[in-house]
């Protein structure tokens, strides 16, 4: 018997896009290669191989906009509180897809680093596996995308009048 398929939680505040985004990686990934589960709790993240938290930039009325900034800071205070790691997907169409795949691909690659190519140098030196050279962008780790995204939002009240 075959081990069951691993889990990806998509988790996001309300309007980020989880439940498109399920759907369109259902239609990308292999039948049975992962289950694919849209939640809005971090309590169902935690049986999860991946967790992916929805980002901020997709279109909002401007008057939804501090509840769904709320709900995103709760969400990511509930998957530290856990202590779930997860990464943040950014991005609209076909690239929020590619950026959700490159999250996935990242955990396929650390199961089976002899499927990988390419290498980087790490700080002791040593070669690990890669499967591409990443820029920031496709990053999508959490500390670094939050001090992005707060840098981003203080120059852009800066600029307000």
């Amino acid at each position: 018997m075959s081990a069951p398929p691993p889990t990806i939680a998509l988790i996001g505040a309300p309007g980020t896009g989880a439940a498109a985004l399920a759907h369109d990686l259902q239609q990308r990934l292999a039948r049975g290669a992962a289950r694919l589960v849209c939640t809005t709790t971090a309590d169902d993240c935690t049986a999860a191989a991946l967790t992916l938290l929805m980002g901020l930039d997709l279109p909002c009325p401007p008057a939804q906009q501090p509840d769904r900034e709320a709900a995103d800071a709760r969400l990511r205070a509930a998957l530290a509180q856990a202590g779930l790691r997860y990464q943040v997907v950014y991005g609209q169409g076909e690239r929020r897809i590619e950026n959700a795949l490159n999250a996935i691909n990242k955990i396929a690659i650390g199961a089976y680093p002899a499927s990988a190519s390419g290498s980087f140098e790490s700080k002791n030196g040593a070669r690990m596996p890669r499967l591409r050279d990443w820029n920031c962008e496709k990053c999508s780790d959490p500390q670094c995308e939050h001090r992005l995204f707060t840098s981003l939002v203080a120059q852009r009240e800066a600029r307000q009048p």
